[in-house]
């Protein structure tokens, strides 16, 4: 039929061949109603965004988990009928594009004939090959129709505390597949008339321990995704449907064209190289599937090209190939750590709808760690991967716009610990939870000031730590301390957030079992490097302690430990008496924990800016002042004595001996050629290295250039080289996993 409507899919592919032929979101060379009256334009921009964050602020006191609640750890958004992002709330920005691709992915695989889109319908997802980024975070996904024309979607994620993993919290760190990541919901309709499923209800009770976050978290996640459905009803009957399709349109395409200016403004264009190389451990701990149970590099190169017409492009080439552990991430949490960077640092100020996904790109080899191609792959933790990646893209945005001058936008990213906790709580049920309380973590430094010490993780730019009571109410802890670490933080001209540390006490369970990480397990130096001079962040450290004499202690009214770094000190001096104990650097699983014994962790600090020896005298006092820096630490790290005088002699001194220390980098290199000929790396190093050649020539290419060689002296491991297919039946509508062009991506 002539006017028959077209079919989503033809609308989708419709718009893809729009904006591949002409650069312009759905074909719009002209922006007519931005352009006719730019002030009922932006009034309409206004009542959306204004709709939908007043929404999440309502969906929280309905939401039932400490994540929601208490963390807000949700965002809630409005989407085009193929699925692009127009507008976004405040929340983890991560979801920007990983619901429009999950929306993409039940367009692109037949959903509007079976199970059929329609009004009242409920779609959830948390499946990373249906664009998703993990386990925890759980999409929930509703289609708005006028009259009988599917005209939006509305979608809301959060994150869930307990997602049914074999280890009890929502992360694992030690499974070695998606088969022991717990409960997934494979882009699933679950409810109908505007309600879910009692046979979707019963599924969670089911296959999780804590089902009760879960389904109120479901539950306010409808709520919010209903309530702007309704809004959008009055929306359409001020401005009318053919504005609303328009100007939402235009919006996007806006915001397509300021993210390239706003780059063209601040950056300059080129070739930005880096490289992270997360040190994960994992052969110490007992009871871990065999395919687990290993150390090991996952070697993450990075190129980062800035066009002149203000394109963003990210190459992955020669990255380390998937394996089996929590860490690997595939095109859903890339894009995901790429709308991290994209609304915190380059696009703040704008419009956040997925115009500027338009104006970048990812190059994600197949088969490598950023893009796995085993259907059974642990995506779990993707984050462990990911914070290291995206913490040096900031590293190489910053170097640009150094160059050019906007110093004041340069943001340094702090590495990430995390907590969890699985047995029975105090109230005699089972119980799995991650202690979220690292979503007030510190920050690294900025270009013209200090990283703050408390408050914006890399994921969410609003994060906070949660009451104490709550974290204690959730699960069978109390806290004995909850405090700031002084000296730990990356030293420099600006210092990066000071780190924190807590420690927890077993308060009503014999059954406990903890689960302590970091990302990439050893020191964030290794890939959370400071700026022009400035230091990494000191390294993590976790406790735990089983058996202990602490109800002896309490009972005689002696001193209990408030932090970590002191219970550490009461354990070696014998004043606190365990049958076991650990306190380090490895990640680690606890045994069982009872009644009084502890376990605790000290988080990382911020990565610095600049030389520490300009570090100006009035900041370090003001450390000194507040018990974030001793006198000892001011004076290894910035020569500070106490005296104007004393301190620039100090200074001094310092500058003469770097000279004398330093070598031409031409000697550095002949030096360093040698090592690099004949592989005198560690064996982590080298099975990382040969890994990565797996994979990629063009890495064995360039490390022979560089280094002016004939052979590559990585061989092969023994290892086999994991290869398989990603789900087949369906399609994956990823399009950040397109190839890299030939050799013209520069």
């Amino acid at each position: 039929m002539a006017n028959e409507k077209p079919t989503l899919l033809q609308q989708l592919r419709r718009s893809e061949q729009l904006f591949e032929e002409t650069g312009h979101y759905q074909g719009l060379t002209e922006l007519t109603n931005l352009e006719a009256d730019p002030l009922q334009f932006e009034s309409f921009h206004s009542r959306l965004l204004s709709t939908i964050i007043s929404t999440r602020e309502t969906m929280k006191y309905i939401a039932s988990s400490p994540a929601v609640r208490d963390f807000e750890e949700f965002v809630i958004g409005l989407y085009t009928p193929e699925g692009d992002a127009i507008a976004l709330s405040s929340g983890i920005m991560v979801h920007v594009h990983t619901l429009s691709e999950f929306i993409k992915f039940m367009i692109k695989n037949g959903y509007e004939d079976n199970p059929r889109i329609r009004p009242g319908d409920i779609f959830e997802n948390n499946e990373v090959w249906a664009g998703g980024v993990h386990t925890p975070d759980v999409m929930t996904v509703i289609p708005v129709f006028h009259g009988a024309e599917l005209i939006a979607w509305v979608g809301a994620v959060a994150h869930e505390l307990e997602a049914g993993t074999y280890e009890g919290p929502g992360m694992s760190v030690l499974t070695p597949d998606r088969y022991g990541e717990g409960l997934h919901i494979s882009a699933e309709k679950v409810g109908e008339d505007d309600h879910f499923r009692h046979d979707y209800m019963l599924r969670l009770r089911m296959g999780l321990r804590n089902a009760n976050w879960w389904i109120l978290d479901d539950k306010a996640k409808l709520s919010g995704c209903l309530m702007v459905r309704d809004a959008l009803t009055a929306i359409i009957d001020e401005f009318g449907l053919d504005y609303y399709q328009q100007a939402t349109k235009e919006l996007i395409e806006e915001g397509r064209r300021e993210f390239l200016k706003r780059v063209r403004t601040t950056m300059v264009p080129g070739t930005y190289r880096g490289l992270t190389m997360p040190v994960h451990k994992r052969s110490h701990v007992p009871f871990v599937h065999p395919l687990a149970k290993n150390d090991f590099i996952d070697l993450v190169r990075q190129e980062m090209t800035v066009t002149g017409e203000g394109r963003i492009e990210l190459d992955y080439e020669g990255s380390t190939g998937w394996s089996f552990h929590p860490f690997n991430c595939a095109p859903g949490p890339m894009n995901g750590g790429f709308w991290i960077t994209l609304t915190q640092l380059l696009n703040y100020d704008g419009r956040v709808n997925d115009g500027a996904y338009l104006a970048v790109k990812q190059y994600l080899p197949e088969g490598s760690i950023v893009n796995a191609n085993y259907q059974g792959v642990a995506t779990s933790l993707a984050w462990w991967t990911l914070i290291p990646i995206f913490a040096n893209v900031w590293r190489l945005m910053g170097i640009s716009w150094y160059a050019r001058g906007f110093t004041e936008e340069i943001l340094m990213s702090t590495p990430t610990c995390m907590v969890g906790v699985t047995g029975f709580d105090q109230f005699g049920g089972p119980t799995g939870y991650n202690n979220f309380e690292m979503a007030g973590e510190s920050f690294g430094a900025r270009g013209v000031a200090d990283g703050m010490d408390c408050g914006s993780p890399i994921w969410n730019s609003e994060g906070i730590q949660g009451d104490a009571e709550v974290w204690e109410l959730t699960g069978p802890n109390v806290y004995l301390g909850r405090s700031f670490v002084p000296d730990h933080q990356g030293y420099g001209r600006f210092r990066g957030g000071s780190g924190w540390q807590s420690l927890w006490m077993v308060k009503g369970s014999d059954v406990v079992n903890v689960t302590l990480s970091g990302s990439g397990c050893m020191n964030g130096g290794v890939f959370h490097k400071g700026l022009f001079g400035g230091y990494p962040p000191a390294g993590w450290k976790c406790l735990w302690a089983t058996g202990t004499n602490i109800a002896d202690l309490t009972a005689r009214g002696e001193k209990l430990p408030s932090s970590l770094e002191e219970a550490e000190r009461m354990l070696l001096d014998g004043t606190i008496t365990s049958e076991d104990w650990y306190c380090g650097p490895d990640n680690q699983w606890s045994p069982n924990l009872r009644e009084g014994d502890l376990f605790g962790v000290l988080y990382y600090g911020g990565a610095g800016y600049g030389d520490p020896l300009e570090r100006e005298t009035p900041t370090i006092e003001k450390d000194l002042a507040n018990g974030l820096m001793t006198t000892q630490g001011a004076r290894a790290a910035y020569g500070y004595t106490g005296s104007d005088t004393e301190t620039e002699a100090e200074r001094d001194r310092r500058r003469q001996a770097r000279l004398a220390e330093s070598v031409p980098a031409t000697e550095w290199w002949e030096a360093e050629r040698a090592r690099a000929a004949a592989a005198e790396v560690s064996d982590m190093v080298h099975h990382a290295f040969a890994r990565s050649a797996k994979l990629s020539d063009a890495l064995v290419t360039q490390y022979k250039a560089f280094w002016q060689l004939d052979e590559f002296p990585y061989t092969e491991t023994g290892e086999p080289n994991f290869s398989a297919p990603a789900p087949v039946g369906f399609f994956y509508p990823s399009s950040s996993s397109r190839p890299r062009p030939d050799a013209t991506a520069s």
